[in-house]
Parts: structure tokens; sequence; C-alpha cells
């Protein structure tokens, strides 16, 4: 019996073994994660006074400055609508709302001096195109660069035209 207990006493032995070894194993991936994790945090936050550190975090100022350049909108002139008769059908009409950035408050002014020619030039452009191509919306960023390319002309400055947006259509 004793040899009995002297085996029973050596089985409970190796099975605490392997609790002990694994409660070590979690001790140390949860001190890892600890280490790891404070360490990265550190680095967010001390990014700006340690240069090398902005290459992983993405703290790029030059990237920042052309981001908000191309964010700002300029001075938008909103037009009143647009009705015309659609290209190749007399009894199709289309009522389109049109708006115009500008590039600056200089370009601004002057737009509103030659709104007649401004609304000449997206009114020759919209009329022209069919009910099919008004209705898709793949060719509407078309549109909107035909736009912005037949309205470069009219002003003086280069550049004038940022952008042209379509606010609002309906084709009966």
């Amino acid at each position: 019996m004793a040899e009995e207990r002297k085996e029973a006493k050596a089985i409970e032995a190796e099975e605490e073994e392997p609790k002990k070894g694994g409660m070590g194993k979690l001790i140390m991936i949860i001190v890892l994660v600890v280490v790891l994790g404070g360490g990265g945090a550190a680095g967010y936050f001390f990014r700006e006074k340690i240069p090398f550190v902005n290459q992983y975090f993405g703290k790029h100022e030059e990237g920042e400055e052309t981001a908000k350049k191309k964010t700002a909108v300029g001075p938008i002139l909103p037009l009143d609508p647009f009705v015309f008769n659609l290209s190749g059908n007399q009894t199709k009409f289309a009522k389109v709302s049109v708006a115009v950035e500008m590039k600056d408050a200089k370009v601004m002014e002057e737009a509103k001096k030659m709104i007649p020619v401004i609304r000449d030039g997206i009114l020759t452009v919209l009329s022209a195109k069919s009910p099919d191509v008004l209705l898709d919306m793949a060719s509407r960023d078309k549109i909107k660069k035909e736009l912005q390319e037949h309205l470069k002309g009219v002003f003086h400055v280069e550049n004038g035209v940022q952008a042209v947006y379509i606010t609002d259509m309906v084709i009966q």
C-alpha cells in the first residue's frame, strides 16, 4: 500500500506541474501584451518629439496640408434651374439645377457679372445630350467635366472654375 500511495503522489505531482507551467505561460503572455501595448501607446503620444516614429503612425505634415487644400471648397455660385428640350426628342423636357464652384471670391465676383454667358454655355452642353445619357449615372461625371471644360474659357483666371455640381435633375 505504501507503494500505491507513492505512485498516487507521483501522479498528483505530475498533474500539478503542467498547471504551474500553464499559469506561468499565461502570465508571460499578459506581461508581453502590456509591455508592447504600452510601448505602442507611448510611441503614438510622443510621435511629434521622436522623428522616426512619424513614419509608423502616419503623421506627415506635407500630406496633411495637401489634404486640407483638396477638401477646402471655394465659393459656390448656384444657378437658376435650366428647363430645355432634350436632343432628338421634341416631347421630352429636362429640368436641371447646376451650381458652379469658383476658385476664390475674386473669381466669384467676376462670375456674377457673367451669369448669362455661363448659363448659355451650360445650356448648350446639356441640351445636346440625349435622355439616356442624362439618366445614366455613369455619365454624370463626364457631363460635369465637360461643363467644367466648357466654362474654363469664360474666365480670364486660370482654373477659375474648380467644379460643377448637378444638384437636381428631372426628365419628363
